[in-house]
């Protein structure tokens, strides 16, 4: 492990530069992200189908999971391949603290749960019956909207705000010694001062996920082939902009 650094504030056209050399980096292993993408998918549609436990197992194991997929990253980025067995190289490593990021993530879900059933539930359940209620009322529906808004509003902001402080927790605990109190602050400090870069990267990636939705009705071949490497050059980019973030040199 190396040691903590501080993470530094980079210029906002770096956000640019996170999706390019993320790219990139997926395109030096094409064959390895299909082939880690593919058992993650397995993993999640397996998840899925288990309801109640499969969620949580799904939370407890994504920050392991993704722990690997840096180190992954960090060895394509060496410039060797990626391989299946990096996906799984949090649990090799015997990281309790990747297991304690995962124990908050599960913890903010059922609390959000929790606040989601007691704030809106029953404005939740009228508003799903209206939806698939051909003869509803459009009056009342409306009223349903207005009145669910500011709970959606609010749900948001704090997911958007637990993403910020868990955007590098994973690469900070996996290649850092830091407690995971330490990782999930030092991942909020980063994306604070570095807010203008990561709207740069957010506009500029939800332009790509905009273009490529297009082109899955126009042209539906090349839509999928695109697709598919969608969230390896996301998670690349995510390792790009922390070696950005917290390094000399990318």
């Amino acid at each position: 492990m190396s040691a903590v650094t501080e993470p530094r504030s980079v210029s906002p056209v770096r956000g640019l530069y996170w999706i390019s050399e993320g790219f990139t980096l997926v395109f030096q292993s094409p064959f390895g992200w299909l082939s880690v993408m593919t058992v993650w998918f397995l993993f999640t549609l397996l998840c899925s189908i288990f309801w109640g436990f499969g969620p949580v197992l799904f939370s407890l194991t994504l920050p392991i999971f993704f722990a690997g997929l840096m180190v992954g990253c960090e060895k394509v980025h060496q410039g060797q391949s990626l391989k299946v067995r990096h996906l799984f190289l949090g649990f090799n490593l015997n990281n309790p603290r990747l297991v304690g990021l995962g124990g908050v993530n599960v913890f903010w879900e059922v609390v959000l749960s929790i606040v989601t059933l007691i704030w809106g539930g029953q404005h939740m359940t009228a508003f799903q019956g209206m939806v698939f209620d051909s003869n509803a009322n459009l009056e009342e529906l409306q009223v349903l909207v207005s009145d669910l808004t500011p709970m959606f509003i609010t749900l948001s902001l704090v997911q958007l705000l637990l993403l910020v402080l868990g955007w590098y927790a994973p690469a900070l605990l996996i290649f850092t010694p830091v407690s995971v109190i330490q990782a999930i602050t030092i991942s909020g400090k980063a994306c604070a001062i570095n807010v203008v870069p990561i709207l740069f990267y957010l506009i500029a990636m939800g332009a790509i996920l905009a273009a490529i939705s297009v082109t899955l009705f126009t042209v539906p071949v090349l839509g999928v082939l695109l697709g598919l490497f969608v969230v390896p050059t996301i998670t690349a980019s995510v390792y790009i902009s922390y070696s950005d973030v917290f390094k000399e040199e990318v």
